[in-house]
């Protein structure tokens, strides 16, 4: 009877907490639903930019090829982009709206022919180009070439008609696997301030001292500003550790780190705009360390740094195609640690993901400032 008791106890306990138990019993249905409506019919494309300068038909035969090949879903695997000019396509690789860059010489028609004829002095030679740094490249690089070869030897009737030079745009060593993650992981660390600055404001409203400070008629504006320089603090201690500890493990960046301390003090503050939104909608400590894991898992999982997201187009915007995941701050700062960390870029390299990251800190900061300010900063 005793245990009976107990159970009706502990069972009506949890009803009553309702928010944990709705969180507890959909948390892993709703990320199922949300990476089906994501992956679905969306595979990852590769995006390859063509020079071709052949004088024949058979580079655009091959082009062809490219824009034709399908996954078993029927969709597209690779996304084609024609460039005239090598040097315009070599610069997408750098700013990542291009995986690999496939350059086809002038003579291509006329070696495979002359291959085909049994008349080549020797195997053709066509270059790609890519940047090992980029988590694409390696898959891009793997389905072109094969596409590549089975093209050649379908024209001459051989098995390999030519060969594929790839060459590195990236200076340096070839990043390890370990080296790929780092910039995703600082930004992870980024990520965690979500709890301490929505645990910062829900903590005066938890413990009943932010009715204290509304008598002090101190300003929203005042208070958020501490709260966001301190923050912001953390958030270059965190990013410090983190980088620290790569670098024990054998990481070395070949960027400079004042210009990753200003992308971290940006995106720290595009951190603190999401966490007070989340504090806006909760209530205590408990409610964040755990309804708050729904927003950092999303920042985790679709920023792209622990694996590659499928490109779901929005709109363009000044030659850049906008995706689904662009609207998440963190993943502008995992492709501005990149390109400084990895590629040595400037902060004149990574002028679109600042902007980015600038206005969705804006955009987050004025939601998220309303949204408190309404619930728990107007006198009652």
């Amino acid at each position: 009877m005793r245990l009976d008791a107990l159970l009706r106890k502990t069972l009506l306990e949890n009803l009553r907490d309702w928010k944990m138990l709705a969180m507890t019993l959909s948390f892993a249905p709703f990320f199922v639903v949300l990476m089906y409506f994501y992956f679905e019919g969306a595979t990852t494309h590769y995006r390859v930019a063509v020079v071709n300068r052949d004088e024949g038909r058979l580079g655009r035969g091959l082009v062809t090829r490219f824009e034709e090949a399908a996954s078993v879903e029927n969709v597209p695997v690779l996304r084609v982009i024609e460039e005239d000019h090598l040097a315009a396509a070599q610069e997408r690789i750098r700013d990542r709206s291009a995986d690999l860059v496939l350059e086809l010489p002038g003579n291509f028609s006329r070696a495979l022919s002359e291959y085909a004829q049994g008349s080549a002095a020797a195997p053709l030679t066509v270059r790609t180009y890519g940047d090992p740094s980029n988590v694409k490249y390696l898959m891009a690089a793997a389905f072109c070439d094969y596409l590549t070869y089975e093209y050649a030897a379908a024209i001459t009737g051989e098995p390999g008609p030519m060969v594929l030079e790839p060459v590195s745009l990236r200076g340096g060593d070839v990043p390890s696997e370990f080296d790929l993650y780092v910039p995703g992981l600082l930004a992870l660390a980024l990520m965690m301030l979500m709890f301490t600055a929505a645990g910062s404001v829900i903590r005066e409203k938890d413990k009943g001292t932010l009715i204290r400070l509304r008598i002090s008629n101190i300003s929203t504006a005042e208070w958020l500003s501490a709260i966001s320089i301190t923050q912001v603090i953390i958030g270059l201690l965190a990013v410090a550790l983190t980088y620290l500890t790569a670098h024990s493990l054998g990481y070395r960046s070949t960027g400079s780190m004042v210009s990753v301390a200003l992308v971290t003090v940006l995106s720290s503050m595009a951190i603190v705009g999401i966490s007070m939104i989340v504090a806006a909608t909760l209530r205590t400590i408990f409610d964040l360390v755990t309804i708050g894991s729904f927003p950092f898992f999303i920042l985790m999982f679709f920023s792209g740094g622990m694996f590659p997201i499928p490109d779901i187009q929005l709109f363009g915007l000044g030659g850049r195609t906008i995706n689904a995941h662009d609207v998440l701050p963190t993943t502008h700062s995992i492709a501005a640690y990149d390109r400084i960390m990895s590629t040595g870029g400037s902060l004149g390299d990574v002028t679109f993901e600042l902007t980015a990251i600038l206005v969705l800190t804006v955009v987050s900061f004025g939601i998220g400032t309303w949204a408190f300010s309404r619930r728990h900063m107007v006198a009652r």
